[in-house]
């Protein structure tokens, strides 16, 4: 368990740091020069932005950010007690819920600070002239589906079965005996 709470921590705690020194970094550069507005990575593929989702995945549900804001508070605590009340760590397991720890950690601290999470990442294709864009998102959301996935793979392929095995059967017993008439008397 130790080596567990190790990577555990390890993971959640340096994912946490890396997304947010991201999310300041790239929001400082913009704050600093406001055009333009986008940054080219990759020419027609990765572009770094700034935008501001009070809602959740794609930008939905926007109009309530305080229930998203309490949401990410309560996820915190209830995935450290999902962590500490597996009897059975796998490393898969350990991983990924540090994994799902560090978005959750990240988005929370946004929402808490910024009153939104803060995006940054587009990936998008040019075909046709058009511009076909992925929402923008932040390592954060990368964290937490990375480790959704990585948990559905643990639970599918490598978790243990919880249902108890049936009992096995009871050894045949031989057929009682034929019951045989008594002797008739003898006259």
């Amino acid at each position: 368990m130790p080596r567990h709470a190790a990577l555990f921590f390890a993971v959640a705690l340096s994912g946490a740091f890396l997304d947010l020194w991201t999310k300041h970094a790239v929001f400082a550069h913009f704050e600093a020069r406001p055009w333009p507005r986008e940054v080219e990575i990759l020419p027609g593929f990765l572009s770094y932005g700034k935008t501001y989702n009070p809602g959740v995945v794609f930008g939905i549900a926007q109009k309530y950010p305080a229930f998203w804001k309490g949401v990410a508070v309560l996820a915190v605590p209830a995935i450290l007690a999902i962590f500490f009340s597996v009897k059975r760590l796998r490393w898969i397991l350990t991983l990924s819920l540090g994994m799902i720890l560090a978005g959750t950690i990240g988005n929370m601290y946004d929402r808490l600070a910024h009153g939104a999470v803060r995006d940054f990442l587009k990936f998008y294709v040019v075909s046709d002239g058009q511009q076909k864009v992925w929402p923008l998102f932040n390592l954060a959301d990368s964290y937490i589906c990375v480790g959704v996935f990585l948990l559905t793979v643990e639970m599918m392929f490598f978790e243990e079965k919880k249902a108890k095995p049936a009992p096995a059967p009871a050894p045949l017993a031989p057929p009682p005996p034929a019951a045989v008439p008594p002797p008739a008397p003898l006259p």
